[in-house]
């Protein structure tokens, strides 16, 4: 029988819309999708400046950098990833889009080495390049070999891509959940779950664009920094959140957030291709503290807190009661805050307790008391606590050391962080001295270079954005020196 007029084309349009709409819909499991796994990993180098060492190499900020001490060639830079895991290559992002000559070596104990990418006769002028490659490791080595005049060995991020040896999978991405999520940049997803522990997985890449996307929780909670994809390729990432009302400060200072689980994509360019949402187990990292180390809704303001989550893998959670203003009296009295938390905790969980900055005019025999209050309310839930010595104030004497308030001697002459040692000699309590850290980071930096790690734009000496991060790094090397509880879930 004749077709009608016009039904080829029908059958041809049909076609293209049923092909579109199979493309649109999000990949279950994409290949080629991976992970970076050298993200917030113990990093070493055999030379570096001061100021860009090198840690600032996968730190997940591309504004920050290792740089090597001098402008010769064979310096190298090395990630340890902390167990053997199955690799699929690596991607380098240079300072500068110029030529460099280099080679990336493996090695599963750090002292045989096996070359597994050669770049050494390059003469290709790019600031980003990957490598390719299969093989087993711990240890993951960049040496660079050869560098065009004025130019010297400067890495602002190194990726490992690969899977973890024996980790377990996050959930399966759903179309069904994508199809919650809105707009294109930024991508905001919201779901309604309970509060609890929630494991999620992302995928992000697309088959026809390159992106750039970040990834924010709740109340802008950094999930993951910045994550890079070419045209079809594609990477996933997992890790456990935890949900709760007011998703931000426990009071509610500066907005509750809606019930249910936020999830915002950000980024240069955004690209969301899946996500999968199930219950969560596993321990979590509670903390306690003030406006420096909470959940801040509002920009610029950023605790160190807010930043702890992208270090962390599948399997932990962190759950951040830290509240603006709270002295270590008040967190302890005030009902939304350690009375609120303290039911929560497990066998397996560890707290950082982190105060001083608003402990004024707190004896020190108080603040001694409240501190070993919780520390002993935390044992008797079965927790670990940790305490944490606040971080310094911007504040400069004319010899360009810190002062003593910088230092939180307050106003009653208690000097806070030497209480809290004494606390945790006396408790037999691990301690992360962020003060002592942090006084060596910004006496190290000056009084000039030390502003860009607080809001000095707005006359605050205390607070911080970027400067969050590299306190939440000065926590987290040394929950790795003390080898932590939490150190085995860390990137």
């Amino acid at each position: 029988m004749p077709r009608p007029p016009g039904s080829s084309k029908l059958v041809v349009l049909a076609f293209l819309t049923l092909l579109v709409g199979l493309l649109a819909v999000p990949l279950a499991t994409p290949a080629g999708a991976v992970t970076d796994l050298a993200l917030g990993k113990a990093a070493s180098a055999d030379s570096s400046q001061s100021g860009r060492g090198p840690s600032l190499a996968n730190d997940g900020d591309t504004a920050t950098r290792w740089c090597a001490a001098d402008g010769r060639t064979g310096h190298w830079w090395q990630v340890d990833l902390g167990s053997a895991a199955t690799l699929s290559g690596t991607e380098v992002r240079w300072e500068f889009a110029r030529t460099y000559r280099y080679h990336v070596s493996v090695s599963t104990d750090g002292t045989a080495w096996t070359r597994v990418a050669d770049r050494t006769a390059g003469t290709t002028a790019a600031q980003v390049q990957s490598d390719a490659f299969t093989a087993t490791a711990r240890y993951v080595r960049i040496t660079v070999t050869g560098l065009v005049a004025s130019t010297w060995a400067s890495i602002t991020d190194f990726k490992v891509f690969g899977a973890d040896t024996g980790t377990r999978q996050g959930p399966e991405p759903d179309p069904a959940l994508r199809s919650r999520c809105t707009g294109t940049s930024p991508v905001t997803c919201h779901f309604d779950v309970q509060p609890g522990n929630y494991d999620v997985t992302v995928v992000l890449g697309d088959p026809a664009s390159p992106g750039v996307t970040s990834v924010q929780a709740e109340a802008r909670r950094t999930v993951l920094p910045a994550v890079s994809t070419v045209a079809g390729s594609y990477a996933r990432y997992s890790f456990t959140l935890n949900v709760r009302q007011p998703e931000g400060q426990p009071t509610g200072q500066g907005g509750t957030g809606r019930p249910g689980l936020d999830l915002v994509f950000s980024g240069q360019t955004p690209k969301l291709n899946g996500i999968g949402l199930a219950q969560g187990s596993g321990p979590v990292l509670y903390l306690a503290g003030d406006s420096t180390v909470c959940d801040q809704p509002v920009a610029p303001y950023t605790g160190w807190g807010q930043r702890l989550p992208q270090y962390f893998k599948l399997g932990l959670s962190v759950a951040n009661y830290g509240d603006s203003g709270e002295s270590s009296g008040s967190f302890l009295s005030n009902a939304a805050l350690f009375p609120a938390m303290k039911p929560l905790i497990r066998s397996g969980d560890m707290v950082l307790i982190q105060f001083g900055h608003n402990d004024k005019s707190t004896t020190a025999s108080a603040f001694a008391s409240n501190l070993t209050s919780l520390v002993t309310q935390v044992r008797s839930q079965g927790g670990t606590p940790v305490l944490v010595t606040p971080p310094v104030r911007r504040l400069f004497a004319a010899d360009g050391t810190l002062t003593s308030t910088a230092l939180h001697v307050n106003g009653v002459g208690a000097n806070l962080p030497a209480t809290m040692r004494q606390v945790a000699a006396a408790q037999n309590t691990s301690l992360i001295d962020l003060t002592a850290a942090s006084e060596a980071l910004v006496e190290g930096l000056g009084p000039n270079a030390s502003a860009a790690l607080y809001l000095t734009e707005l006359n605050d000496n205390t607070h911080s954005a970027h400067g969050a991060n590299e306190m939440a790094k000065l926590v987290l090397q040394r929950m790795r020196e003390l080898n932590l509880s939490p150190v085995p879930y860390l990137r």
